[in-house]
């Protein structure tokens, strides 16, 4: 049998905000149904690899279960080395196959599927929406990810040119090698008619921001299979299983009622928003089909829930999530969504909102904008963490374990935080122990580091910044 190609090209794994229980329970309670408390869940990640998406949720919900699987073993050790090293009881990761996830593995409220459903043999796709269906709570909820077409064709077209240029490699390595160097022939040597080369060429581009082993795995594996939407939503029927919605909310609404015409059937509505924006890849959420869906969001239901946005000013513009601006705003507006600013990352409720637009009828209309726009992301959890600096503030031991091996951590909301090299120096020594004095002194010790006039001046500020990061704990 050959070597699982994820031992020998390990895939970089990230924590991903759309997969996090909260996400799929904002969805699922947005459509009618109640999902498991965040807080007290049990989660389940099918090819979770080294555990990076999956850790960061166990540690932070110390209330909750996690199990993640994934068939490639060094990932898993790796992992497992993590959890050890973080003293986690209340996860595993398992190496094996699904058709080991069975009855022994437990009931799951949210199950994860992230990057699996394309590269995965057929037979194994049907075992994937067979443990969905199998393990999933009455109320739970699954996430599964996957290749979508139309928007996949011109990908799906150079893996196939990609695939011919290496069929001679030996090794993965080499494969990887001949595919990069064919992606650099194309965009410098290419004779493509003028029409088509944006389409080619920010294909081309996006094949070479990824990181290698991204690259690799993407493109590169014997199986990549994207689906047209209403495919994969007979496939998940077959299996017992709906279309709950999109991970990423504002995906599913079409503001300019280019749709009307379809009337109220979401599956028609959803492949046809497919042909209009060319989508070349789904994040999509399913449920039990006997569940009983509330197709259309209310406005009056903003009152149950959390929000947030990086609100922003940008020419003029202000720019939520998603990329997503708001122009010629009322001052309600503009208030609210600097509210929104000043606490995100973290979520806030609804009624923490209210004085910036006056009255909750306003407030409504205006967070269900956001949400249905994409300008800001709806939330059912707090997200609960330290906000305010204390005389000896503490890093979550997980952000301080990856800080001492890479400038990238993971906060208590499940962001990604970049941090610079003086950064990163700091949070390592945010264990608790330290007083501010402690800190500029050890800090300015280290080679290279700003005088210690300086670190003193603004320590507090970098302090306040990772609290509002939540990198910071009680």
């Amino acid at each position: 049998m050959p070597a699982n190609p994820y031992n020998t090209v390990p895939y970089p794994t990230y924590p991903a905000v759309q997969t996090h229980p909260d996400r799929l329970a904002a969805v699922g309670t947005l459509f009618g149904m109640t999902p498991a408390a965040v807080a007290r869940c049990r989660v389940l990640e099918l090819g979770c690899g080294n555990g990076n998406n999956l850790i960061p949720m166990a540690y932070a919900l110390p209330q909750s279960r996690f199990l993640g699987v994934d068939l490639a073993e060094q990932p898993i050790a790796a992992g497992s080395t993590r959890i050890e090293e973080l003293g986690l009881t209340n996860i595993s990761l398992r190496a094996s196959d699904l058709e080991e996830v069975g009855g022994d593995s437990g009931e799951f409220d949210y199950i994860i599927a992230h990057g699996l459903y394309s590269w995965i043999a057929p037979d194994v796709r049907e075992r994937l929406l067979a443990v969905c269906r199998e393990r999933l709570a009455p109320q739970g909820i699954a996430f599964v990810s996957y290749n979508a077409l139309p928007g996949c064709h011109v990908r799906l077209m150079l893996r196939e040119m990609m695939l011919y240029h290496t069929r001679q490699a030996s090794t993965n390595a080499q494969q990887l090698e001949k595919a990069l160097e064919f992606v650099q022939l194309l965009r410098e040597q290419t004779l493509t008619p003028k029409p088509l080369r944006p389409m080619l060429d920010d294909e081309l581009k996006a094949m070479l921001k990824r990181p290698p082993e991204s690259f690799y795995h993407d493109d590169l594996e014997a199986v990549n299979e994207p689906v047209y939407f209403h495919e994969f939503a007979a496939h998940a029927a077959r299996h017992g299983l709906q279309f709950l919605g999109e991970a990423e909310l504002f995906e599913m609404f079409d503001h300019r009622h280019a749709l009307d015409w379809l009337g109220d059937n979401v599956l028609e509505r959803e492949q046809y928003l497919d042909f209009l924006k060319l989508r070349r890849f789904r994040q999509t959420l399913l449920c039990h089909q006997g569940v009983r869906l509330k197709r259309t969001p209310q406005e009056s239901r903003m009152d149950e829930f959390f929000f947030s946005s990086p609100a922003r000013q940008v020419d003029g513009r202000i720019e939520g999530a998603h990329h997503a601006s708001i122009s010629a705003v009322s001052a309600a507006v503009e208030r609210t969504a600097g509210a929104l600013r000043d606490a995100f990352p973290l979520p806030l409720p609804f009624e923490e909102l209210l004085p910036y637009a006056g009255n909750a009828e306003s407030l409504r209309e205006i967070l269900f904008g956001m949400v249905t726009g994409g300008f800001a992301d709806l939330h059912v959890y707090a997200f609960p963490c330290q906000e305010t600096v204390t005389a000896r503030p503490a890093a979550s031991a997980l952000a301080r374990l990856e800080a001492s091996e890479s400038l990238t951590v993971t906060s208590l909301c499940h962001r990604v935080v970049k941090l610079d090299e003086i950064g990163r120096r700091l949070l390592l020594l945010l264990d608790g122990s330290r007083d501010h004095a402690t800190i500029s002194a050890e800090l300015a010790a280290i080679p290279g580091a700003p005088r210690g006039s300086e670190i003193r001046e603004y320590l507090p500020q970098s302090l306040e910044w990772m609290a509002r990061m939540a990198l910071l704990e009680g």
